[in-house]
């Protein structure tokens, strides 16, 4: 569970605030997740597609028990790691970004985000959504095209 959180820590958060909008929400969701991977008595065939699946299962949960949600948070799903003036530079174009997905459906949301941002793959997302791979490529290719469609305004 350890090499689990510190190899996907990060991808786990963004498919979390993916559902959830909200870093606190997020954050209490991969806390669950993670307490009901330790309690498995089994190990899962999968872990990696196992957690991805359970942090997910906790957003939705953490969603229905507290109903509140914010917006996204661009700072939390783009990679902070960049010095400060280029982080300066691109504020604008990440609100916009983060703007225009709000706009998206909750499937191509989210097919974005844990496709571009947790870096999981069209399979790996079909699996965690229990969904076909060409709905999941669907949603994708549905939810780029709104973007572009957004951004270009």
């Amino acid at each position: 569970m350890e090499r689990i959180y510190d190899q996907y820590g990060s991808q786990l958060f963004t498919c979390a605030l993916a559902v959830t909008r909200c870093p606190t929400l997020a954050e209490d969701a991969i806390h669950e997740a993670f307490c009901r991977g330790l309690r498995l008595t089994e190990a899962p065939r999968n872990l990696k597609a196992y957690m991805f699946r359970s942090v997910r299962n906790a957003a939705i949960d953490q969603l229905r028990q507290r109903r509140k949600t914010s917006s996204i948070v661009e700072d939390y799903i783009f990679d902070s790691s960049a010095n400060p003036s280029e982080a300066a530079e691109k504020r604008q174009f990440k609100r916009q970004v983060a703007q225009a997905l709000l706009k998206l459906s909750e499937e191509e949301r989210e097919t974005i985000i844990q496709h571009l941002y947790a870096d999981l793959t069209f399979q790996e997302i079909a699996d965690l959504r229990e969904r076909p791979i060409g709905t999941i490529t669907s949603w994708y290719r549905r939810g780029l095209a709104k973007l572009k469609e957004h951004l270009e305004v």
